[in-house]
């Protein structure tokens, strides 16, 4: 007598929920926090944050335990709404793990996910911390596969938001300090000489100082030119990489 087949059985795990997936990563960060740790953490920024304290290697090593499950089973998409799902969260270390678990999918990123991503910076990125985290491991790759991109950051350069202008500020670094895009970066950099927000001139500031690594002549022709219209915040960030004798030379000729 022929037995009839079974059907084989379906691994429900092998494309777990968005959903599932966020509660699972949410406990297991939480379970972790260092309340001690977490209060050290506040000292780097001047609003107050919500922190867990845990270590940057121990984050890492756990975005890469979940990666390397996700990346076989999801597409971008279900990687796009966990992020988002994690953007809902307080804590910055819920934040940054969506950051660097989307980031793992970066062979997959579409010119569209600029429209996500500016609400995100409108509403959910909100400190220094986690634009410099999601501007370097997702935009800045972004605008490498999709060159196109740049015209979306000249657009942010000129938002309401201080977050999406830091971000079109900041995603160029990776770029400038290779020499590349600095047409681009020295002219977003003129724009926001008037801006009122120190922490853009901090962010202009490093991206100049970037900038000036593959050609310090122009770097130094450039804040000549500009000299007292240049806030000091973004000046003496921009020569850190220069001589001590230059460094002051330079304070004292664009004052």
């Amino acid at each position: 007598m022929k037995t009839k087949a079974r059907p084989a059985a379906t691994n429900r795990s092998a494309k777990p929920p968005v959903p599932r997936k966020a509660r699972e990563i949410i406990d297991w960060l939480r379970e972790r926090r260092d309340p001690e740790r977490a209060r050290g953490v506040q000292q780097y920024f001047k609003h107050e944050i919500v922190a867990l304290g845990l270590d940057t290697p121990t984050l890492r090593a756990f975005a890469a335990s979940q990666t390397k499950q996700l990346r076989a089973a999801w597409s971008l998409a279900e990687a796009t709404s966990l992020c988002d799902r994690l953007l809902q969260e307080a804590e910055m270390e819920v934040r940054g793990m969506g950051i660097l678990i989307l980031s793992a999918f970066k062979r997959d990123f579409v010119p569209d996910l600029t429209g996500t991503a500016q609400p995100w910076l409108e509403t959910r990125l909100d400190n220094w911390a986690l634009v410099d985290s999601f501007c370097g491991l997702v935009l800045s790759p972004l605008l490498e596969k999709y060159p196109e991109i740049e015209k979306k950051l000249r657009q942010w350069s000129r938002a309401r938001s201080l977050w999406v202008r830091c971000a079109a500020i900041v995603t160029l670094v990776h770029f400038a300090r290779r020499g590349r895009l600095l047409d681009t970066a020295y002219a977003l950099a003129q724009e926001h000489f008037v801006d009122s927000e120190d922490l853009m001139h901090k962010a202009v500031g490093w991206l100049l100082r970037e900038a000036g690594k593959t050609d310090a002549r122009r770097l130094r022709a450039f804040l000549v030119r500009h000299g007292p219209a240049i806030p000091r915040t973004t000046l003496r960030y921009a020569i850190e990489r220069f001589p001590l004798a230059e460094r002051r030379e330079l304070l004292m000729v664009t004052r």
